[in-house]
């Protein structure tokens, strides 16, 4: 009988033992966004055929991994950087259009000069998103690849974002053309995070 529960005792052990290093949570690491080498680029467009292009920096970012899964993160994104980089337009009608983005009619930076992102996850290749625009919050799935080791993350992808439900005016129909800016925004997305 004693052999037996010393046995019993030893496998109970053992078990114990397993399921505590298996229960082990990842440590969590906090990267920190490298604003000089990241980058968003954005294509707006009224058809296929005539469209803008240009880039908005971020000022500030942070993501938290627990090991190699993305658990939290969050950007900030400084709309008064907005600029138009179209290589044909000349740089009053650059000026010009990146002024108007920057107005009423679009993304009033004056009272509105930052939109956040905040990441809660990552999984089947897509961060989950809500995005704070305007005092409206959009929930999104971005498609991206993230690469990741011990001192770095990098994230990249290109999507498409709907502002519909935003209503801008300068994304509704001309009253005399109809013509209408489209309210799909294309973007291109590259992130560089360094360790704390």
């Amino acid at each position: 009988m004693k052999k037996l529960n010393f046995l019993f005792i030893a496998i109970a052990a053992i078990t114990l033992a397993s399921c505590g290093g298996s229960d082990k949570a990842a440590e969590k690491t906090t990267y920190s966004l490298d604003t000089e080498t990241s980058s968003l680029k954005w294509k707006g467009s009224k058809s296929a055929e005539y469209f803008h292009v240009g880039s908005v920096q971020f000022t500030e970012g942070t993501i938290e991994m627990e090991g190699k899964k993305i658990v939290a993160g969050k950007f900030t994104i400084d709309m008064n950087s907005i600029v138009t980089e179209d290589e044909t337009l000349p740089e009053d009608k650059k000026a010009y259009l990146t002024g108007h983005l920057k107005d009423t009619v679009f993304f009033f930076t004056a009272e509105n000069p930052n939109v956040t992102v905040t990441v809660s996850g990552y999984e089947n290749g897509k961060l989950a998103a809500v995005i704070s625009v305007l005092g409206q919050e959009m929930k999104q799935s971005i498609p991206v690849k993230v690469k990741s080791d011990a001192k770095k993350v990098t994230i990249n992808g290109k999507f498409d974002l709907d502002f519909a439900a935003l209503n801008l005016a300068g994304m509704q129909p001309d009253p005399e053309s109809g013509e209408k800016v489209l309210s799909v925004v294309s973007y291109e997305l590259n992130l560089t995070l360094n360790k704390k």
